[in-house]
């Protein structure tokens, strides 16, 4: 459909602001944002919010399917799921496996985002190791940690062909600075993750460009009142971006609520969603090995925006910005999606008066609804 009208509803611009009104859209694209009586293509049921769509930039797959075992499974399966949970873009992540599966997998992922895809939009890769500490490994295999030598950062930049890369590394691991410089130079988004690092370390990546933290909290140092955590200097620095994992149990209610505060428009809300297989297993709200390891969680992206209002006590269209503008921003894609303006995608997500969504369009699109 090459223009449409939807509304009427209150407007979540993806900043925190809002207004009432009807989007228009045009080839794809939000043409305005118009008060008053329109004639509708898509009427809304009263007491609707339209969001920008929803961004997840760290899932590891879906069902049965993982990114790094079954990339083309995983990747149609979750551009067709994703919608039904407000979710309109998302970053698949690689997990640690053999060195030549992952690099497999992101030549495959990367080949199948080129070609046309119904639903949610891939936006390239995430890599969530090989780079780690091995002392901060948990569900990662140790045996398949590596160094970042100049041939394997080469072999992975190889495998990128379109959208975003992103690449989860321990900053104090050896030949983490040069390859961070290389990773850099060629427009990777640098984040660490799987880090036994100090504050001081933490600030000197910041500086050398890792600007998002990891899932926060989770496979790193704690806050200790007389031990230094890379964590302190991520939350301190005004310029760096925290994932968090907002189901509730990675990190408790109390918590995220301290990041909101301490991040606010920086905090990007994630999901780590893990497949449940033979050997991960649903417990205690989250996906764990059979050791007992939490492996990854079982939250949906919406799910992640209501637990933030109920952990912060703020409005949708304030809690949103940490799953749209947030993780567009921590990858540079606010110039197409994340902010309901003027130009950009129309990616969007309507919700009901219990935040609950209702429907899912993609590029203006109707992709999903309630019903």
């Amino acid at each position: 459909m090459r223009s449409a009208t939807v509304g009427p509803a209150l407007v979540a611009m993806g900043d925190g602001g809002s207004r009432q009104g009807c989007i228009r859209v045009e080839a794809g694209r939000v043409a305005s944002i118009e008060d008053g009586p329109q004639f509708l293509t898509y009427e809304l049921p009263p007491g609707s919010t339209i969001t920008p769509g929803l961004i997840d930039l760290h899932v590891n797959g879906v069902g049965r399917y993982w990114f790094n075992r079954d990339p083309i499974d995983a990747l149609e399966t979750l551009c067709s799921d994703a919608p039904t949970h407000g979710v309109t873009a998302f970053l698949p992540s690689i997990m640690t496996s053999p060195w030549d599966q992952m690099l497999h997998a992101a030549t495959v992922i990367s080949r199948r985002s080129c070609l046309p895809l119904t639903g949610a939009r891939p936006l390239g890769l995430h890599f969530e190791g090989p780079f780690l500490n091995r002392e901060y490994r948990r569900v990662h295999q140790e045996e398949f940690l590596l160094e970042p030598t100049p041939a394997r950062v080469e072999a992975l930049l190889d495998t990128w062909t379109t959208g975003r890369c992103r690449v989860t590394m321990a900053p104090e691991i050896n030949g983490a600075a040069r390859a961070a410089d290389e990773l850099r130079r060629r427009g990777v988004v640098l984040s660490a993750g799987h880090t036994a690092a100090t504050y001081a370390i933490g600030n000197a990546a910041i500086e050398h460009g890792f600007t998002i933290l990891t899932h926060s909290f989770n496979a790193m140092p704690p806050l200790h009142h007389r031990k230094s955590s890379i964590l302190t200097a991520y939350l301190l620095d005004p310029t760096a971006f925290c994932e968090v994992i907002a189901d509730g149990v990675h990190v408790s209610p109390e918590h995220l609520a301290l990041l909101y505060r301490l991040k606010g428009i920086n905090l990007v809300a994630t999901t780590d969603a893990m497949p449940l297989t033979d050997a991960v297993s649903a417990s205690g709200g989250v996906a764990v090995t059979r050791e007992g390891v939490i492996a990854g969680s079982l939250l949906t992206p919406d799910q992640g925006v209501r637990n933030i209002i109920a952990a912060t006590g703020l409005l949708l269209p304030e809690a949103v910005v940490c799953a749209t503008w947030a993780p567009a921003r921590a990858i540079g894609l606010d110039d197409e999606i994340g902010t309901l303006r003027e130009g950009m995608r129309a990616d969007f997500t309507v919700w009901d008066r219990r935040n609950r969504v209702t429907h899912t369009f993609v590029g203006g699109e109707l992709i999903y609804a309630d019903g």
